[in-house]
């Protein structure tokens, strides 16, 4: 009868061993990185595609450092090398980054300019088709902003129109016969443009049909009028009307639109505790979908200093 009681007893013993070591785990994780959401998004440009053939070890190494599951690597129209892409991404992969392919110009947004983003789509399709699954790119990431041209000034709905035209062309190209995730920067007052002709705002549109908008919302600081959770907060309600993701853009490099757009000048550990305190703002907000530091050149530099 004894025996039979430790043959019970031992299992009892066993599971809980397992539990206590589970548990501890799952401690040291939470304190090893307590506000890192694993459904999140956290990412960054790399805009200098010529980096990724001579410092990509760097480049992952510091995006692993940085909690950066996602990076927007530039595919230049010129230059593309499909062994130093290949080699970039099969180390990304190997730190469960994710890469998208980046492109953009203002004059994409024009028709006349289509056959730019069918070259730009069909690169990154052949490019994928060439290299194994650890090496390929998940998505393509466009940032456009026609609001940069000319036209904007002179005929601003024409242009509009246009960029949704185009648009469509793209997301219709990336996505045929593809897992592609097609995505885009917008600036955060594009909710308070109109289709022309209709009632639904511009960011409605996009939303509708790009899968998911990084929103370029420049300020060092989260809170308060005019902070970056006051002006991305329309644009996120709507994403989460249309069961949409938006990503948060903060910006880090030297620019001439004003101290109050940029992180460039803050101090150490500054805009990770906005950062913090703008996930804390959208937590209960299922379309928030996380961050993105613009840009890696940047924000590696003011690391580093």
């Amino acid at each position: 009868m004894n025996s039979i009681k430790k043959i019970i007893k031992r299992p009892s013993i066993l599971v809980i061993v397992v539990v206590v070591y589970m548990l501890i785990g799952a401690i040291s994780i939470l304190q090893k990185n307590p506000d890192q959401t694993t459904d999140q998004v956290k990412a960054t440009w790399v805009w200098d595609e010529k980096k990724i053939a001579k410092q990509p070890e760097e480049i992952v190494s510091f995006a692993n450092e940085q909690d950066v599951n996602l990076i927007y690597v530039h595919v230049s129209s010129k230059h593309f090398s499909v062994q130093d892409y290949r080699s970039f991404i099969q180390k990304a992969s190997q730190k469960e980054i994710q890469v998208f392919a980046l492109g953009g110009d203002p004059r994409w947004a024009l028709t006349s300019n289509q056959k730019d983003l069918t070259s730009f789509a069909s690169k990154v399709k052949n490019y994928n088709q060439m290299v194994e699954p650890n090496e390929q790119f998940q998505g393509i990431h466009v940032d456009i902003e026609p609001y940069l041209l000319p036209s904007w000034k002179e005929d601003k709905e024409s242009v509009m129109q246009q960029w949704m035209m185009n648009s469509v062309h793209l997301i219709e190209e990336a996505k045929q016969n593809t897992n592609l995730t097609v995505s885009g920067d917008f600036p955060f007052w594009i909710h308070k443009l109109n289709v022309p002709g209709k009632s639904m705002s511009l960011s409605q549109w996009m939303l509708n049909h790009y899968d998911s908008m990084t929103l370029m919302a420049y300020r060092n600081y989260a809170d308060g009028n005019n902070g970056i959770s006051q002006i991305a907060t329309p644009i996120v309600k709507e994403a989460d009307k249309q069961d949409k993701s938006v990503v948060i853009g903060v910006n880090i490099i030297d620019t001439d639109e004003g101290r109050h757009t940029t992180f460039y000048n803050s101090e150490p550990g500054h805009m990770s505790q906005e950062i913090k305190q703008l996930k804390h703002s959208f937590r209960n907000n299922r379309a928030f979908s996380g961050i993105a530091v613009h840009d890696y050149a940047h924000w590696k530099k003011k690391q580093s200093s």
